[in-house]
């Protein structure tokens, strides 16, 4: 008689299963989350930059379609 909780319902496998489950949500949010927040940042020179690059290859895929 010492299961009792989760442990009861669906084992301690299945709950230790549960729990690492859990964690690893847990790690894979963070990661996401630190992912978003360094992606989002790009300094004016940057931005700057990639927008050159972005009107460069515009330009050079579509010659006849000349940005304004």
């Amino acid at each position: 008689m010492g299961d009792s909780g989760i442990g009861m319902l669906l084992g301690h496998l299945s709950a230790n299963l549960l729990w690492l489950w859990f964690i690893g949500a847990f790690v894979l949010g963070g990661v996401l989350v630190y992912g978003v927040m360094k992606a989002g940042r790009l300094r004016r020179s940057e931005r700057a930059q990639l927008d050159r690059n972005t009107e460069a290859r515009q330009r050079q895929e579509d010659p006849y379609n000349r940005a304004t």
